[in-house]
């Protein structure tokens, strides 16, 4: 039997990247090699979220070692307004001065904030601020505020640890500044923060077209933030309403940005293709494949669901999906005619251990899952319902006790074949316990 019920403030709404609450958009790089974005949730300890403990100062800008070998010429862009430059003109041959980066970056972002109120039938509030850093400096700023977050929270750090190691996102001896290191150095291109409208976007100095679309995905989440408020527990109340919420705000951001890549020309299109096709992963590639699934399938998936609610509803659709969120992954991933879409409730099983938390996994993490093992993604889309019990068990490892109903008899068993040969893979067991698939494993 459950030993302890967790409190109201030990709860951890979404899991990975989305178990730690908050709302500051990533922008990162699916396995497939296409790009795409991804949402990165710090802690929400009282303090608005994406404010640095340290100085309001803005960060320099690092050599970003990975691309041309170039480094900005000029501090990353903090202030509203187009600044003065603090590095003269380069001369071109012709005596005709080049423009600076930073003037290069506030025209554009002047343009990019235009077609995003075009698209989206209704101006910014006020001009976001954005900044062009390098990767180290990208890596440490993110990293700063995930490990101020951890010591700020240990309670919901320990249970998002737990549930991370325990389905197998991350090794039994890895933890959260591991993990993200390797996530942020080796995917992330731009982080938006709510508390601030700052958006950070990773370059080598150059204003690239991959850059560009960095900005204006992020400038989206900007946009949404300043109407919306993206920072809303109550739309993340757990992994799988948080994982729907992740969706309608990269969907969201990821509608505006294709809409803005149609308008390249062909040629532009090519450049832009060919310099994704550079982008050095670093690690990024060795993390979990689950795990990247997970965070990355938000982003096509959001984007498919904003277009099909366009279609019938018209742009205003965008703010609807933003406000209100989805109440499941199914709903986000089906189609818009699809019926058995109400999860079934399910009772959190009981455990033998320090219970840390309870909540639902959902239809988007047996997908993620069970990626390479069904690939057609048969028993997912039978999904009914579930609900999982993180703990510690007697020895102290952490652990988790998933139980999940398909939509039908026939569908609980294919969930039950898909994910026994998830855990041949991973340890555990998948077992028919009172007529439903009962998964149980620990790091």
């Amino acid at each position: 039997m459950n030993d302890q019920t967790p409190s109201d403030d030990s709860e951890v709404g979404p899991f990975s990247i989305w178990f730690l609450r908050g709302a500051v958009g990533v922008t990162a790089l699916v396995v497939a090699g296409f790009l795409v974005h991804a949402t990165l949730g710090l802690f929400d300890t009282g303090e608005q979220l994406g404010e640095s403990d340290t100085s309001g100062e803005p960060e320099t800008s690092t050599p970003d070692d990975e691309s041309t070998g170039e480094t900005p010429t000029t501090p990353p862009t903090t202030s509203t307004a187009p600044p003065t430059s603090s590095t003269p003109a380069e001369t071109t041959t012709s005596g005709v001065p080049e423009p600076s980066v930073d003037t290069e970056l506030m025209a554009f972002v002047d343009e990019a904030m235009a077609f995003i109120e075009a698209t989206r039938q209704r101006s910014f509030v006020e001009r976001p601020v954005v900044e062009v850093v390098g990767v180290d400096a990208m890596t440490a700023i993110v990293l700063d505020d995930v490990r101020d977050s951890l010591a700020a929270d240990p309670v919901a750090a320990e249970s998002s640890l737990a549930f991370a190691q325990a389905i197998g996102f991350f090794g039994p001896d890895d933890d959260f500044l591991d993990i993200y290191e390797i996530f942020v150095s080796g995917g992330v291109l731009g982080v938006y923060f709510p508390n601030s409208d700052q958006l950070l976007v990773r370059s080598a100095g150059a204003l690239t077209l991959s850059t560009k679309a960095t900005i204006v995905h992020e400038l989206v989440h900007a946009f949404d933030d300043q109407h919306f408020d993206l920072d809303r527990d109550e739309l993340r109340v757990d992994g799988d309403v948080g994982w729907a919420f992740a969706a309608a705000i990269e969907g969201s951001a990821s509608f505006v940005e294709q809409a803005w890549r149609a308008t390249l020309t062909p040629e532009e299109a090519g450049e832009l293709e060919a310099e994704e096709l550079r982008f050095d992963f670093g690690d990024f590639l060795t993390l979990d494949l689950g795990f990247l699934v997970y965070e990355t399938s938000v982003y096509e998936t959001g984007r498919t669901w904003i277009e099909r609610r366009i279609a019938q509803e018209g742009i205003a659709a965008i703010d609807d999906a933003v406000i209100n969120g989805a109440p499941s992954s199914e709903v986000v991933t089906l189609p818009l005619d699809a019926v058995n879409l109400d999860p079934v409730d399910v009772v959190a099983p009981t455990v033998d251990g320090e219970v840390l938390w309870e909540g639902r996994g959902g239809r988007a993490l047996i997908a993620a899952l069970t990626f390479l093992t069904d690939p057609e993604q048969i028993a997912a889309t039978g999904w009914g319902g579930d609900a999982i019990t993180v703990y510690r068990d007697r020895n102290g490892a952490a652990c988790l006790r998933w139980d999940v109903v398909g939509d039908t008899k026939r569908d609980t068993n294919e969930l039950l074949d898909a994910l026994r040969r998830w855990v041949i893979g991973i340890g555990g067991s998948a077992d028919m316990v009172d007529g439903m698939v009962r998964v149980d494993r620990c790091a």
